[in-house]
């Protein structure tokens, strides 16, 4: 059933039909399956299989963007649907430099919020200086940056270095995009403490380091 639907919601995505979209996710809501698993269980996989489809070739540039633009449009149903008390902890999150893929992030950022994270998203295309700029501004404890290319994911590093030079090294990054999904090593290579994969990975790694319970887990 969920591979079917990752599947059926992929072609909604190509054939850039949201309507199509929201019915998926209403026929996996009905099945059973509760409104803080959607992201995890439909929409990362659906994703995961546009972002393939888009590597080998299956799909161009131009349809890669428009199907991208159909999955942006759907994220309000695939989010997290309550808001839990401010837990105090603030995350900068942004995609790295050179980089305009923005719809994991988004999400992402919004389920941290509905977790009551203090989540300051800065965007796409966010040079290294800034991570470190904006966490000095903001205190921040906890830097996610994304990037769903290899030449992106791979300069990632100079993040970690900028923290590094900014005498910075307690600063905990994580990454997140397809390049660290489909290798486990690069995190490392790049400097990150771990790899986010959805939203729901998030708040898991985001409760690792800072004590704060997950939205949902049992007690």
């Amino acid at each position: 059933m969920a591979d079917d639907a990752a599947a059926s919601l992929y072609q909604a995505f190509v054939n850039q039909d949201p309507a199509a979209a929201i019915s998926v996710i209403e026929r996996v809501k009905q099945s059973g399956v509760a409104q803080a698993k959607l992201f995890d269980q439909l929409f990362a996989p659906a994703m995961s299989l546009l972002g393939g489809a888009w590597a080998s070739g299956a799909i161009d540039e131009y349809g890669f963007t428009q199907a991208a633009v159909v999955a942006e449009q759907i994220t309000s149903f695939v989010t997290p649907p309550t808001t839990a008390q401010d837990t105090g902890v603030t995350i900068l999150l942004g995609t790295m430099h050179r980089d305009l893929h923005s719809i994991d992030k988004d999400i992402t950022a919004a389920a941290l919020k509905e977790a009551g994270h203090r989540a300051i998203d800065l965007g796409e295309d966010v040079r290294p200086a800034e991570f470190l700029e904006r966490a000095e501004e903001t205190g921040a404890r906890i830097v996610i940056v994304f990037a769903q290319m290899n030449s992106t994911a791979l300069s990632v590093s100079r993040v970690r270095e900028m923290f590094a030079a900014g005498g910075r090294d307690d600063l905990v990054l994580f990454v997140s995009g397809g390049p660290f999904a489909a290798d486990v090593s690069l995190a490392k290579r790049v400097g990150a403490n771990g790899v986010v994969r959805g939203a729901e990975s998030a708040l898991k790694l985001v409760a690792k380091v800072t004590g704060a319970a997950v939205p949902g887990a049992a007690r």
